[in-house]
């Protein structure tokens, strides 16, 4: 990481939570699998969170227009 990007409040946080990962690891205290689960909970939580957002934006928009009446039509 360079200087620039540490100089920022949430790049320290980060590059400490790597830190504190990576001796973990070497300690044998952290497995591969764990870090893995745990960052693909993070991935599928971010993918449902924006769906979720999509779904929330269709709606409104939806609501917000006036549906034309459907006429029936007469066989």
């Amino acid at each position: 990481m360079s200087k620039s990007q540490s100089k920022w409040h949430s790049g320290r946080i980060i590059e400490a939570s790597l830190y504190l990962i990576e001796g973990a690891a070497a300690f044998g205290l952290l497995s591969g699998a764990a870090v893995v689960a745990a960052v693909g909970k993070f991935l599928l939580g971010g993918m449902l969170g924006v769906l979720g957002l999509g779904v929330l934006a269709r709606m409104s928009r939806r609501t917000r227009t006036k549906a034309s009446p459907r006429r029936k039509t007469e066989t």
